[in-house]
């Protein structure tokens, strides 16, 4: 099959769009196309033409992405899909080569991406680099152990006034947490977008915004599902975001959340796996805690990605990197790090661990550790006591944590 990979042309943007749709199953509708508008960017796109008919696509949005100690810029990989008449023909494989090699020319190290199906993207070297939670409580077992906080002001505001001031609260905390992306004015607006097929019967997002001695310092979106059906208040309150710049914030947000007149219970989908809540309830068990996966990473420069990093501790390892999709990651790479600053460079020298690029993604981010994959027969420990160091190098606090799916 002679399959061409091209950026689209701007009248072949609602075909994309269909593209993408029909491999999730459905048409677009028109306000999904208009919310895709707001952050498309037409040169990021790529689609595989067999002879006229749109085969494939997958879309980029330009991210500074954090991890650890620093930002860099990173490829947000979204809406990679096949036209359910050319599965299985190397279609996806064609345009992720092509993706990664563009990446690369742009000088971006890294890509990240959510995935749809979790068994996808390993075979691409993408790495399991986070990790997502969903958690439930029920009203009823939602009261705190002793904790000393301090008061916060919760004020329900407009959407208008949110997209104004969340903005200084999510920068506040951006830079300590890997996994977080920037959002421009564009991006704030998609993520907020509410389109009417996602409600699932809940009534519309609603704003809240916490205050403390110094101003803004957490914000809380939240949607709300009334339930009836028994003859008694039984509803829903959904976290669908919460950012917070400290502990008082953030307790204060969710007693907010748990003391909602006619909610028998709170959710929440999107959540850290270090959620501090675990250990603010005075019963824990109560809180039902499902771990995802998050956030898969691809290294698309080695060298370049690792030295951009800071370390935990300082330290020197020699990894041998196995990546046979992108073959320019190919070998043996000297890592000196610490909290200060980092280098990287190409090496003869025999190898501290042998790994492939997916493994080393995984524990870019440091929400994987070494020694769980030696466990799990995916590292080659060389040298005795070569994992143990490099998990002293690569720990950072907190774990990484994307909030937001693109």
């Amino acid at each position: 099959m002679d399959i061409e990979i091209r950026p689209i042309e701007p009248a072949e943007f609602e075909e994309l769009m269909r593209v993408s749709s029909l491999a999730f199953g459905h048409e677009p509708i028109k306000e999904e196309v208009q919310a895709e508008r707001l952050v498309f960017e037409i040169d990021r796109s790529l689609a595989a033409f067999d002879g006229t008919a749109m085969a494939g696509e997958t879309m980029v949005a330009s991210f500074q992405l954090s991890v650890p100690g620093a930002i860099l810029p990173a490829a947000g990989v979204t809406s990679v899909a096949v036209a359910p008449t050319h599965r299985r023909r190397g279609v996806m494989t064609a345009l992720t080569r092509r993706q990664l090699s563009d990446s690369r020319d742009r000088g971006e190290p890294l890509s990240a991406l959510y995935a749809s199906e979790a068994a996808i993207y390993g075979r691409f070297g993408y790495g399991l680099a986070s990790f997502k939670t969903e958690l439930e409580i029920e009203r009823a077992h939602t009261a705190f152990s002793d904790l000393e906080l301090e008061p916060r002001s919760i004020r329900v505001i407009s959407k208008e006034e949110a997209l104004g001031l969340y903005p200084a609260v999510f920068e506040s905390v951006r830079p300590h947490r890997p996994g977080f992306h920037d959002r421009n004015q564009a991006w704030w607006k998609y993520t907020f977008q509410e389109l009417e097929r996602d409600r699932e019967g809940f009534n519309r997002y609603l704003y809240t915004l916490s205050e403390g001695p110094e101003g803004a310092d957490g914000y809380l979106v939240y949607r709300t599902k009334q339930d009836w059906s028994q003859g008694f208040a039984n509803g829903t309150a959904d976290v669908v975001e919460m950012v917070t710049a400290n502990t008082n914030a953030y307790a204060a947000l969710w007693r907010y959340c748990f003391d909602l007149d006619l909610m028998a219970r709170t959710t929440a989908w999107l959540r850290p796996v270090d959620e501090p809540l675990l250990h603010m309830l005075a019963e824990p068990r109560r809180l039902r805690f499902k771990v995802e996966d998050g956030l898969w990473v691809r290294l698309v420069d080695v060298p370049a990605t690792l030295a951009g990093r800071r370390y935990m501790a300082e330290g020197k390892t020699v990894l041998e990197v196995k990546d046979s999709f992108c073959p320019w990651n190919e070998g043996r790479f000297e890592l000196v790090g610490g909290p200060d600053g980092s280098e990287c460079r190409a090496t003869d020298a025999e190898p501290d661990l042998v790994l492939t690029a997916a493994d080393l993604a995984a524990v870019y981010l440091a929400g994987v550790r070494f020694a769980a994959l030696r466990q799990a027969g995916r590292i080659i420990e060389n040298k005795p006591g070569a994992v143990r160091r490099a998990d002293a190098m690569f720990a950072w606090d907190p774990a990484p944590w994307c909030p937001d799916m693109f």
